[in-house]
């Protein structure tokens, strides 16, 4: 029978961080901002305070850990599921569709609730801007090395807000609880509209 190779220290230790990042996404997403405590995050991730405080010495470096783990995830997805082929409406409307599934997961979830509790705490909004600035930029990365010979280098970072803060919009309104409901059809057709405002924009023939 042969025997599982030995974890290294270095293995453990990347498994107790991912593990303690991974429960504190689910914290947020099921419990929100207030009730993700240390303490519950440690129960979720099976771990003791002990070892949270020695990988993340405050709480809100353990959130700010979290968001950037979430971004980095977020980018990879991004980057894998979108193709560089978004020559029609019926293109650009499927890529809508997919960021649309990404901005409303549950570990984006992560994102919303410490955005929104940064807007009355200043110290995390502040500990936050490196974590907003990286996401942004990778993003923009992302996006000009799929379509950056589609649309031009001034208007690919105003496109890519238009459309983040649509979806981000989507997903803080009420308007999205069933895609076969009203309202779930209303958001569709948006979608629509906007990929159909995109493309007249920027026809294949001008870029």
């Amino acid at each position: 029978m042969t025997s599982s190779p030995r974890r290294t220290q270095a293995d453990r230790r990347a498994g107790t961080i991912t593990a303690l990042l991974d429960a504190t996404v689910t914290c947020l997403a099921e419990r929100g901002y207030a009730a993700t405590s240390t303490a519950a995050v440690c129960a979720e991730a099976g771990v003791s305070q002990g070892a949270l405080f020695r990988h993340f010495p405050t709480r809100q470096a353990l959130l700010v850990a979290t968001a950037e783990h979430v971004a980095a995830r977020n980018v990879e997805e991004f980057r894998t599921t979108v193709g560089s082929d978004v020559d029609t409406v019926d293109d650009v409307a499927a890529v809508l569709a997919q960021l649309r599934t990404v901005v409303l997961s549950p570990a984006n979830q992560t994102w919303r609730e410490l955005l929104v509790a940064a807007r009355a705490d200043a110290e995390l909004r502040t500990a936050l801007l490196p974590a907003r600035e990286s996401l942004q930029a990778q993003m923009l990365a992302v996006a000009a090395d799929l379509w950056g010979d589609r649309l031009p280098a001034g208007d690919l970072a105003a496109v890519l807000s238009i459309v983040v803060n649509m979806l981000d919009g989507l997903a803080f309104s009420a308007l999205d609880p069933d895609p076969a409901a009203a309202p779930g059809r209303t958001v569709e057709r948006a979608l629509r509209l906007l990929a159909e405002m995109i493309v007249s924009h920027y026809p294949q023939e001008q870029s």
